[in-house]
């Protein structure tokens, strides 16, 4: 009788080890899924990415991860390439005129920077969570006198403060944004004075 006992005891307390292990496993499998850039990038609402179908990601991300040639042809026949895709990071060629970059940041958030080339580039950036709400930034764009260098003449810094462009670049190995002011919309002169006088801005991005 006390053997018949013990061996039911057994059999509950492998079966409850079992269980746990298994909801164990299930749920970190869920979270790292969750916190792939790939799978928040094929999810994301038809209104983000307009030229692309959920098809046309799902296919890109399948080419990118056996090493093929991540391009497609978007609604208007027209080449879309994911260009890089890790884990946390993605670099989209959405179209000849605009650049997109995702980067998670925590489990639950993400930043997107999305860069239009016209000619000259300027980025626009936005944060959402995972389920594409769109969050509050909580880093501010800098501003064109944080770029000069303090002998940039006053027609150059107020040109420069009449059409701001500013590229934005994610890092692709740490939750960093490099910012740097473009110049090439500034008449020759003016922008022959601003030449070896800009500098890059590093900054940390915030959860």
């Amino acid at each position: 009788m006390l053997s018949a006992s013990l061996f039911a005891f057994n059999m509950r307390t492998r079966f409850l080890l079992l269980f746990i292990l298994h909801s164990s496993l299930f749920t970190l499998h869920f979270t790292f899924a969750q916190e792939r850039i790939r799978d928040v990038y094929a999810e994301a609402p038809d209104s983000i990415f307009p030229l692309l179908t959920k098809n046309n990601r799902l296919d890109q991300i399948d080419f990118r991860e056996n090493n093929m040639k991540a391009e497609v042809k978007d609604k208007f026949d027209n080449r879309s390439e994911l260009l890089v895709l890790t884990d946390c990071y993605l670099k989209l060629q959405l179209s000849e005129r605009c650049l997109v970059e995702m980067r998670l940041l925590t489990d639950s958030t993400f930043c997107m920077v999305e860069t239009f080339l016209a000619p000259a580039p300027d980025s626009r950036l936005r944060r959402f969570d995972t389920q594409w709400h769109e969050l509050p930034l909580n880093i501010e764009r800098p501003s064109v006198d944080d770029f000069l260098s303090e002998d940039v003449d006053t027609d150059t810094r107020l040109a420069l403060k009449a059409l701001p462009l500013i590229k934005a670049s994610l890092s692709e190995t740490d939750n960093t944004i490099t910012f740097e002011l473009q110049t090439l919309e500034l008449p020759r002169e003016q922008r022959k004075k601003a030449e070896g006088k800009t500098q890059q801005i590093i900054r940390k991005l915030g959860n």
